[in-house]
């Protein structure tokens, strides 16, 4: 694996992530959960996967961005600020959402930046 400064950054924003959802299973949750916790980290293990095989970092390092910044609105809806008793159900989807819709965008549109930028400019990096 490369350890480029884009593989940094998205290892940090997993363990950031980690930290958030562990956080909310621990002290948040009614009664902790390790199905809940492996739910909540689904979009982050598809984005690390991507990281393993690619040969460039910056795709995954969006797609953690992005499910990090998610799950932080999630949190904040649910645990620091709710305004509809369905506010929990976040939890649930927003994990979802991110796997399939939100993680796979980010990471498609910088694969799509960065290619064409490497078409245009074969000596970039």
């Amino acid at each position: 694996m490369n350890a480029t400064l884009t593989y940094r950054l998205a290892l940090l924003v997993a363990v950031l992530a980690i930290v958030l959802h562990v956080y909310e299973n621990l002290a948040k949750a009614a009664e902790p959960s390790l199905g809940w916790f492996l739910w909540a980290m689904l979009p982050y293990a598809i984005c690390l996967a991507v990281w393993a095989r690619s040969s460039i970092g910056a795709p995954a390092l969006a797609g953690v961005i992005a499910a990090l910044a998610f799950d932080l609105v999630a949190h904040y809806d649910v645990f620091v600020h709710p305004t509809h008793s369905t506010a929990a159900l976040a939890m649930i989807f927003v994990p979802l959402w991110s796997t399939l819709l939100f993680c796979p965008a980010a990471m498609l549109l910088v694969w799509l930046t960065v290619r064409r930028r490497r078409v245009s400019e074969p000596h970039a990096p």
